[in-house]
């Protein structure tokens, strides 16, 4: 009677024990998914504020345009009060548009960018085309498109000034600019916020990294004081016309 009666016990304590086994396991895999649910919530959370101090930043940046813009204006409107305002102001305007359109030499601080061939024998057994290594012309674009898209207020490569009709494509062994051959290595200046245009080309999965994935070597400096020369060619246009302002009367 005594066996019997510890026999079932036993049995009693195991059920007993499963039980809080299974209870204690469920309950630990509900904190682990709310503590899963809880971390999407806090990263989508950090994304929307990341987002949205973004568009803050953006139109503080448009406010303060507008108001250098009115300002601009009132100083404009002025000048013309005076004797020989609007000679002044034509010829600001004028420096401005050449400034702009690359006509004139430019100085500031930015970075230098110089990119030249790397090893092309391969790492280990993998043996690469007979094009990793090698500088292309949309390694150059990659990075340029970069540095305008972080605030590039000036760009050269080889001193060849980059305007917005620059050609840029590979010519067999060389890369055209501005109908100018240029061979490695290639020396991309930018004059801008030096951190900026820098930590931009260098983020991970940027520029910097796109280009040496192939192989390609890139190195950046800084300088406090850059001189980007002015566009030496010739600007013809065969089909662009101005449109004159209508007149209301």
């Amino acid at each position: 009677m005594n066996l019997e009666k510890k026999q079932k016990f036993q049995i009693s304590m195991s059920i007993v024990i499963l039980i809080l086994v299974f209870a204690v396991t469920w309950q630990i895999k509900g904190v682990r998914k709310n503590n899963a649910v809880g971390n999407q919530f806090s990263n989508r959370i950090e994304m929307l504020q990341q987002d949205y101090k973004a568009e803050l930043d953006k139109n503080e940046k448009l406010l303060q345009q507008v108001l250098e813009l009115q300002n601009d204006l009132t100083k404009y409107r002025e000048q013309v009060a005076q004797s020989g305002g609007a000679a002044k102001i034509l010829k600001e305007e004028l420096n401005r548009a050449e400034t702009i359109a690359g006509l004139t030499d430019v100085t500031g601080k930015g970075i230098i960018v110089t990119i030249k061939d790397g090893n092309n024998q391969g790492v280990g057994n993998i043996v690469y085309d007979d094009g990793y290594g090698i500088v292309h012309d949309s390694y150059l674009l990659t990075i340029l498109n970069e540095l305008r898209a972080s605030g590039a207020e000036a760009l050269s490569i080889n001193d060849e000034r980059i305007l917005a009709t620059s050609e840029i494509r590979c010519v067999g062994p060389t890369v055209s600019v501005n109908n100018t051959k240029l061979a490695a290595p290639f020396e991309i200046k930018a004059i801008g916020n030096p951190d900026t245009l820098e930590n931009a080309l260098r983020m991970p999965g940027g520029a910097v990294e796109q280009t040496t994935f192939y192989g390609v070597d890139v190195t950046i400096k800084r300088s406090n004081k850059l001189l980007i020369k002015k566009y030496a060619g010739a600007s013809t246009f065969k089909y662009v016309q101005a449109v004159e302002p209508e007149v209301t009367e």
